[in-house]
């Protein structure tokens, strides 16, 4: 067969997988296929913390990494109501990250089989089930949730091969995957008599049992619990550690008491990744007490905290003692449904002048009418056919500041907002290649200072809220200017030695 009519038939074979793999959803044995469509190549390199600059991370080429994107809850494991997991459509949410320019997602790991108290609706909330699990269903006899105990002995080799399957396809997007160890919160917030939790003594067969609610995670040195635990997170690390583009997130909004824990488990991530090929970076989510000095005093390389608008520097006396911040609105934001879009977009810029990064906590498909947070489209056991259109401003924003992220010189930027009235500017004071980036919350004449600049810069609004781009007329440095948006509400302003904004180095 000559080469053109092999290629041929290759394409096509690929799409007849690819239509059977769509069309089957549930089949989890079907090989690996990228699906996405992005203008990112993939992966190659894990990322570390930039030496010039630790607000951000470096693919080791210099170039600092601006990570951003939505996650959403049932990305890995599929949830629904009435004991009917709905299957969670994998492609489709890829190719939305790409259409929104996001490079970075959280794949969720929910401990409980069944979980209750999730507020989705204003009373009677349902409860969810959620497939799969690390470890088999064996028996003898049956879990709280009325299915067979667990062996945690053994490994639901599904469940990691469904993970790693998922990380490469964000790979092949130029997408970095956050990999959650555990989340901690669904033992403090969601447990019922019949949840099924693996860790209690009535739903396994090895004789193991937390004692209830959340004493798996806030202990405070080892017990029979721990061993089980490290098992299955060297277990995680063994499938992943060959994945350029995983970022590890120890948990999120775990119980107060579990310092330890968290403590521990990155230690172990650290120590047995230190004997692999590949090391990636750590992250830790905020307790559920709010209090980010216990992730800036950690250990972890990256941390999502609790503040609404994150500092300009995030260090403590962990090692490394500063951190990379990716403000989750998932801990800093909760209520945003609630606000304008205008409110919505300052959260995300806001944070960028402050030289932080952004998640959104994405309801996507999961329908949840309280308070009309998510009213994704046709619901079958509380899962939506597609995600709500309302949250396209937010899932737009994070990808107009991630261009922009990528247009500057970003190693070499720094908060300024001494140099704007706006409060809020990101400043390069490279003399060969100065950069501006301002942001007006509430739009309206605000002032530059351009003092310390020579010569001639390039002017470019943005309207965030729709996108586009206008130029202005050139500007003068050495002098203090004042600026007048085109248009009406929040306004970003970038001013660079020229139009197309400065290569990184």
């Amino acid at each position: 067969m000559n080469q053109p009519s092999f290629e041929l038939a290759r394409i096509i074979l690929s799409m007849l997988i690819l239509s059977f793999a769509i069309a089957n959803p549930a089949q989890s044995a079907a090989p690996f296929i990228s699906t996405a469509t992005s203008k990112s190549n993939p992966i190659t390199t894990p990322l570390q913390t930039s030496q010039n600059n630790p607000n951000y991370f470096t693919d080791g080429s210099g170039k600092a990494v601006y990570l951003t994107g939505s996650h959403t809850w049932n990305n890995f494991q599929d949830w629904g109501t009435d004991d009917a997991p709905q299957p969670f459509n994998f492609a489709a949410y890829v190719k939305m990250l790409v259409t929104h320019n996001h490079n970075f997602t959280l794949l969720w790991q929910t401990e409980l089989p069944a979980f209750r108290g999730l507020p989705t609706t204003a009373t009677a909330s349902p409860d969810f089930f959620v497939t799969p699990q690390p470890w088999q269903r064996t028996g003898p006899g049956r879990a709280s949730d009325g299915k067979l105990r667990f062996d945690l002995t053994k490994f639901n080799q599904d469940y990691f091969d469904r993970l790693r399957d998922r990380v490469r396809q964000l790979n092949e997007a130029g997408i970095y995957a956050g990999a959650y160890l555990f989340s901690g919160e669904w033992l403090l917030r969601f447990r019922f008599f019949g949840d099924g939790y693996p860790f209690t003594g009535s739903n396994n067969v090895n004789g193991i049992d937390d004692g209830g609610r959340t004493a798996s995670v806030t202990m405070s040195a080892p017990d029979s619990i721990t061993a089980f635990q490290d098992a299955y997170v060297k277990k995680l690390i063994d499938t992943l550690n060959d994945q350029p583009n995983v970022l590890w997130i120890v948990s999120q909004e775990a119980p107060p008491g579990s310092e330890w824990w968290n403590s521990h488990l990155i230690s172990l991530t650290r120590s047995y990744e230190a004997g692999k090929p590949l090391q990636h970076p750590i992250g830790y989510g905020v307790l559920a007490d709010s209090k980010d000095t216990t992730i800036l005093n950690s250990d972890a390389d990256w941390i999502a905290p609790a503040a609404r608008i994150s500092p300009t520097s995030s260090c403590g006396t962990g090692h490394p003692g500063c951190k990379v911040n990716i403000n989750d609105s998932d801990h800093s934001y909760f209520g945003m449904w609630n606000d304008s879009p205008q409110a919505n977009r300052n959260y995300f810029w806001i944070n960028f002048t402050q030289g932080n990064q952004t998640l959104f906590m994405d309801p996507y498909v999961v329908f949840y009418p309280r308070e009309k947070r998510n009213l994704c489209p046709d619901p079958v056991h509380g899962i939506g056919s597609g995600p709500d259109a309302r949250w396209n401003n937010v899932r737009y924003t994070m990808g107009h500041i991630r261009s922009y992220a990528d247009r500057m010189n970003l190693a070499a930027m720094a908060p300024r907002a001494n140099l704007s009235s706006t409060g809020h500017a990101l400043v390069s004071a490279d003399s060969a290649h100065p950069e501006f980036l301002v942001y007006a919350p509430s739009g309206g004449n605000f002032i530059v200072n351009l003092s310390g600049v020579a010569g001639q810069l390039a002017v470019e609004w943005m309207n965030p809220a729709t996108g586009a781009k206008t130029a202005g007329a050139p500007v003068s440095g050495g002098s203090t200017l004042t600026f007048t948006p085109p248009f009406g509400g929040d306004a970003v302003l970038y001013l660079s030695r020229n139009a197309s904004g400065a290569s990184q180095k």
